[in-house]
């Protein structure tokens, strides 16, 4: 990795954050700083069982009323507000929350922060202590400890343990897992400075590094940290767990059915594997995976660990070249490892023609160093029916098929590169696709996690778009959510089967308590008796580096935060249009703004959901003092008919951005009423013609519609516009041109504007084309 990586992630972090982070402005009215901003939580950690004071550093923290948790066993003892820039929260942990990585987000009287990850650990935790950046003057730590550090540029942290022979020494740290593009090395040295163990990345902890090993001498051992390429900077910081708590690698098998008790063998430990038998929740949790444990503790993070409620079937072997085993039966899951010499596993099962069936390799996902690719072939006669190496961008494989007839069939196991070995472990589903739906909060931008959260002032709204992925599911989605905070309403419409995202919009009543929660938003078939699986995911970008901003990691959340806030000074209100908007036609829709006495902010007006073919400008400015705006939009030729439901959302700076939106209305797409054509034609500077067009009626419409030419050269008139109706079948435009008339081709457009329901439709209904010559020569006389 390039030794600028860690410096240019944090500044790319950095550039987003000023990108959507306005400065306060001093002129504001008294209303609370909007849209709180939440960039690290320090230290990065906590203990099981204690509690302990976390710094929550961001902007705009002022009025902080609750700290939202993802999960149980926290609870707050006292949040400090020290400036809007900090706030100290005094946290209890329960002795039984879940180890490993735990979110956390601040909400405000005036908005939801971004959420943020922070980490409970097993072991009592210490800071790092300077001077310790040499190998001869470390900092003296005692065993089982976290060590909260930090790697500023070119630094060295060293640390030295006591050890007996043959006592276990694991060390793992967490670094890139705190959000940040630091990208850490481990090692360790005995007392004389030979290296023993080292550490970069790993198949289990990705660029975060782990080792374990047995002390070979009583002595003293040092265990230094440092960014790989020898970078670093105030935001790089680590927890560095030491101890001789285990630290398997990899569990084999990999997963298991829910309810049900397993025997595990976990593998990679210098212990040796080790079995322990786990009882498996009975449903699947957001974060999954198991910690093993023995008399010396537990390791600091899980290993993945795959379930479902399919039945469980380990390998047979020998398996490594179409064996003759018993053929499974589907749906089922197969455990397996190319253990040390394998170049193939081959595993056996039925299923009938005409079936289709999903075969998911697990490798990389559970921590294995496998590179899986997976072939499948009809036994009978070895035919290849087709593979898969990667699925969907990642390491692991994916492979769909449908049976070609009733039969027996082998299923492939390989290492992209043949490599092997006893942790090589895999897991294969086999099932049956099932319709599902994946639900999200659409993202407006990549680097932050800007209106993702559900922030409702008072008596006003708030819109988001709710993002939708099927998986083998078609048809139209209503959207549905667990109980809203009090005075809270959703409002939405069916989903198509063409669209992946649709406008939500949330009310809060003038009376609604200033309150919030998590929840989840999720999809229910709009078609009667049918069932789809629905869940809620929401992604955020922490760590990104080179190359071109590649994703090292992030952080995802299976609910959003919902919130009612403080009034803001200004509503918006939008009137829609009273007639429909006609392909290739325009329109303007009045936004109104409703002030407070006293607010005269500008407010910037976005336009987030077009129905597809339709086009607006992104964003527009209602100036200071104004109270309407006329936001025209426009249909293509094949903007999709129908009603669409549509909003716009508004801004203003009130020291940050404070965001409303209007309700949701309709608009109606409609196909055009006519189409015209006009002749071709051709005419001299100086001189005038009549241009013929052809009326082809195409929804019959009432009353007296115009027609006009626009877009004539410079020095052009015409006798436009000409009035027509439902029954016209030609139009004729006179034009005039002067000897300035440029020459050249021109193709003026033809606008219609047609009465509807007392409004008017206006659209193109057809475009022209003429040639300009040179004005001939005057011939003189003699």
């Amino acid at each position: 990795m390039n030794h600028r990586t860690c410096k240019i992630g944090v500044l790319l972090l950095a550039v987003a954050y000023l990108a959507f982070a306005p400065a306060a402005n001093a002129s504001s009215p008294a209303y609370s700083p909007a849209t709180p901003i939440l960039n690290q939580i320090v230290p990065r950690g906590i203990q099981q069982g204690t509690t302990k004071v976390l710094k929550f550093h961001g902007e705009r923290l002022s009025n902080a009323k609750e700290i939202f948790f993802y999960d149980d066993g926290f609870e707050v003892k006292k949040l400090e507000q020290v400036s809007p820039k900090l706030i100290k929260v005094t946290i209890a942990v329960s002795a039984d929350c879940r180890l490993g990585e735990h979110v956390a987000q601040v909400r405000t009287t005036a908005g939801v922060s971004d959420f943020r990850n922070f980490y409970v650990g097993a072991l009592p935790e210490i800071d790092e202590a300077e001077p310790n950046s040499s190998f001869d003057v470390p900092q003296k730590i005692e065993f089982d400890r976290t060590v909260n550090g930090v790697i500023t540029a070119e630094d060295i942290d060293w640390f030295q343990i006591n050890a007996k022979v043959g006592q276990r020494i694991s060390v793992e740290i967490e670094a890139i897992r705190l959000g940040v593009m630091f990208d850490p090395w481990i090692e360790i040295r005995d007392g004389e400075g030979n290296l023993l163990a080292r550490s970069d990345d790993s198949p289990l902890t990705k660029q975060d590094g782990n080792f374990s090993i047995h002390a070979p001498a009583d002595g003293v051992y040092n265990i230094m940290v440092r960014e790989t390429s020898w970078g670093g900077n105030d935001q790089c910081r680590y927890r560095l767990h030491v101890g001789d708590f285990p630290r398997p690698a990899v569990a084999y098998p990999a997963g298991g059915k829910l309810g049900q008790s397993k025997e595990v063998l976990f593998l990679g430990d210098p212990a040796g594997p080790q079995k322990q038998t786990i009882q498996l929740p009975e449903t699947i949790g957001f974060r999954s995976g198991v910690f093993y444990q023995d008399d010396r503790g537990v390791c600091p993070s899980p290993l993945p660990f795959m379930l479902s409620e399919l039945e469980s079937y380990e390998e047979v072997e020998p398996n490594d070249s179409f064996p003759e085993q018993e053929a499974l039966s589907l749906p089922c899951a197969i455990d397996g490892r190319l253990a040390a010499g394998d170049r193939f596993d081959f595993h056996k099962f039925s299923a009938k023609k005409g079936e289709t069936w999903i075969i998911n390799c697990h490798a990389r996902r559970v921590g294995s160093p496998l590179d899986a690719a997976i072939n499948v072939y009809l036994a009978k006669n070895k035919r290849h029916l087709g593979g898969n190496d990667d699925a969907g961008g990642k390491p692991d494989p994916q492979f769909r098929f449908k049976a070609p007839e009733n039969g027996d069939y082998f299923v492939r196991v390989r290492d992209h590169q043949n490599r092997s070995g006893d942790d090589y472990v895999y897991r294969l589903e086999i099932k049956k696709p099932q319709p599902a739906l994946s639900v999200g909060i659409k993202r407006n931008d990549r680097y932050s996690q800007r209106r993702q959260q559900i922030a409702i002032h008072q008596g006003n709204r708030f819109a988001a778009l709710v993002d939708i992925r099927r998986s083998d599911f078609g048809g139209d989605v209503n959207l549905i959510t667990e109980s809203l905070p009090a005075g809270v309403s959703m409002e939405s419409r069916p989903l198509p089967t063409t669209m992946n995202f649709m406008p939500v919009v949330f009310s809060a009543s003038e009376d609604a308590p200033i309150d919030g929660a998590l929840l989840k938003i999720l999809g229910q078939p709009v078609e009667e008796n049918k069932t789809v699986e629905s869940s809620f995911s929401m992604f955020a970008d922490f760590a990104l580096g080179t190359p071109n901003n590649r994703l090292y990691f992030g952080c995802s959340v299976d609910r959003t935060a919902v919130a009612v806030l403080e009034p803001a000074p200004f509503r918006l209100e939008m009137v829609p249009p009273s007639t429909p908007l006609l392909r290739e036609g325009a329109t303007k829709i009045k936004i109104k703004v409703h002030r407070e006495e006293g607010f005269e902010k500008e407010i910037l007006l976005n336009f987030p959901f077009r129905p597809p073919g339709v086009a607006a400008k992104y964003q527009v400015k209602v100036g200071k003092g104004k109270s309407e705006f006329d936001y025209p939009i426009n249909a293509n030729a094949k903007s999709a008919l129908g009603k669409w439901p549509i909003y716009v959302i508004g801004r203003a700076d009130l020291g940050g951005n404070m965001w409303v939106s209007t309700k949701l209305q309709d608009i109606e797409i409609a196909e055009a009423r006519v189409k015209i054509q006009m002749a071709l034609a051709s005419l001299n500077q100086g001189e005038s013609a009549e241009l013929s067009c052809s009326v082809e009626q195409l929804v019959p419409f009432e009353g007296e519609a115009t027609a006009e030419l626009i877009g004539l050269p410079p020095h052009m008139s015409s006798n436009s516009p000409q009035t027509f109706d439902a029954t016209t079948e030609t139009l004729t435009f006179k034009v005039e041109t002067t000897d300035k008339t440029p020459t050249g081709k021109h193709s003026p457009q033809i606008r219609v504007s047609i009465p509807h329901q007392g409004g008017t439709m206006i659209a193109t209904a057809g475009r022209g084309q003429f040639r300009i010559n040179k004005a001939r020569a005057k011939v003189v006389s003699k």
